[in-house]
């Protein structure tokens, strides 16, 4: 069975080398016998891209190029093929040569120099070549069983996991640690979990997946970070506040059909060097730093996780329900915000540790401009507050420059995941409820 990049490949060949991103899909559809995944147009563009040279962070083979206005053409055969550095080193301990060295690696005693002293490129699995195979083959098994839509998914990825000898331990729905299977270790890795035909680079436009994932190891104390959807696999590994050179598997999912052993003896020899806790822990280079104002990072790191995730899930369900905020992406703040229809008004989600809101902000920047609105919707407050359905809190301020009125859900908040979509289903409600309370008077009484 080929692969998703072979078939690509041969789709373009097959279009005498070059062709349209409608033509190459439609060839590949014809040509790709088995059931195709959710969004698999978008894995196919995602595949080209990642194998150009025109891709200047290239993670695998300059197989294609762009020819312009979404056209894309085979490279020339004779173009090097470029891989990433991580995964130069990784391949050279690959398949054929892992049973090369067997016999050479019994001539030297691992106790003669210590974990941290053995490079990725010079760690040898003590596994067999025949185990290694093995160990494939039970995981294609698993793959047999297994389909990208359905609910089950995630769940044969932790398998993948266990099967490498990783226990897991969900944090939250994004975010799983690895631990060392049967023994009480420092974490080893954190994996962000990606659906299939989500987009596997950025978690929202200008925040990538691998920064999302730089804060979870911050806070975790962990080095190592892996992205995967289960048809793609990237590891990346962290030293002090930089990123380091992931190394990609664009079609790990073909590596696991095709038994390719060669490629999994690479993949095989990352993973066995991260359970052997190579690269060690962010813990071993000393005490959690400090911010300027003496916040925790990790603290922090915590915090910022936890409000990507939950906005993202709000605005997920928000976007079925109103437009009112379907142009905002989530962010690492504790609220999003949308314009009123005036200059001054903005409609705010907030959300704390402990609690929640949804409110009407009023800030123009100028105090009088600001206290004055405020008392022109004041005047109609039996209206709106009938037309909302229940009390607001009216929150002059006289103090400060500017005002607001919110509807404040107290009980749980940030910090209580297990009741996220409760939640987020109350502040989607009273966001729509508080945007038709106001709206005529912000509509007729308020000036521009």
């Amino acid at each position: 069975m080929a692969t998703w990049v072979e078939d690509i490949t041969q789709a373009l060949k097959n279009l005498s080398g070059q062709a349209t991103n409608n033509q190459i899909c439609n060839e590949v559809q014809r040509i790709r016998t088995q059931l195709l995944p959710k969004n698999w147009e978008h894995m196919v563009m995602s595949l080209i891209y990642n194998n150009t040279a025109d891709n200047p962070n290239n993670p695998g083979k300059d197989l294609f190029r762009w020819v312009g206005r979404g056209v894309w053409a085979l490279q020339d055969p004779t173009e090097t093929n470029r891989v990433s550095i991580y995964q130069k080193n990784a391949m050279k301990s690959g398949g054929q040569e892992i049973a090369d060295m067997q016999e050479k690696s019994k001539q030297i005693s691992r106790t003669e120099a210590t974990q941290e002293e053995v490079s990725l490129q010079e760690y040898l699995p003590p596994e067999s070549i025949e185990e290694i195979t093995n160990i494939l083959q039970t995981i294609k098994q698993y793959r047999d069983y297994s389909n990208p839509d359905s609910s089950s998914w995630k769940e044969y990825v932790d398998e993948f996991f266990h099967i490498l000898g990783f226990s897991t331990e969900k944090k939250n729905p994004r975010l799983t640690v690895l631990n060392v299977m049967g023994a009480n270790h420092t974490p080893r890795a954190i994996v962000g979990f990606i659906h299939p035909g989500e987009n596997f680079y950025e978690i929202v436009p200008g925040l990538s997946w691998e920064s999302y994932l730089f804060f979870a190891a911050n806070y975790y104390q962990i080095v190592w970070g892996i992205l995967t959807d289960g048809l793609q696999l990237k590891v990346v590994h962290y030293q002090g506040q930089e990123i380091n050179q992931p190394t990609y598997w664009s079609d790990i999912d073909g590596v696991f059909q095709n038994e390719k052993i060669d490629t999994f003896c690479t993949i095989y020899k990352m993973f066995s060097y991260i359970k052997g806790d190579g690269g060690k822990s962010i813990a071993d280079h000393g005490k959690r730093q400090r911010t300027m104002h003496g916040r925790n990072r990790e603290d922090l790191a915590e915090r910022h996780l936890l409000q990507l995730e939950f906005w993202r899930q709000l605005l997920d369900k928000a976007k079925t329900k109103t437009k009112l905020h379907a142009k905002i992406s989530p962010r690492i703040k504790n609220c999003i915000s949308v314009g009123a229809g005036r200059r001054g008004l903005v409609f705010n989600y907030v959300v704390r540790m402990d609690d929640a809101q949804v409110e009407l902000y009023i800030d123009r920047g100028e105090a009088e401009w600001n206290k004055s609105v405020f008392n022109a919707f004041l005047q109609h407050k039996a209206e709106i507050e009938e037309l909302f359905g229940g009390p607001l809190d009216w929150q002059l301020l006289p103090d400060k420059r500017a005002s607001r009125i919110r509807y404040v859900i107290s009980g749980y908040g940030l910090k209580d995941e297990d009741q996220w979509d409760e939640l987020q289903e109350q502040l989607v409600d009273v966001m729509i409820r508080l945007e038709k309370a106001f709206w005529l008077s912000i509509t007729k009484d308020i000036p521009k």
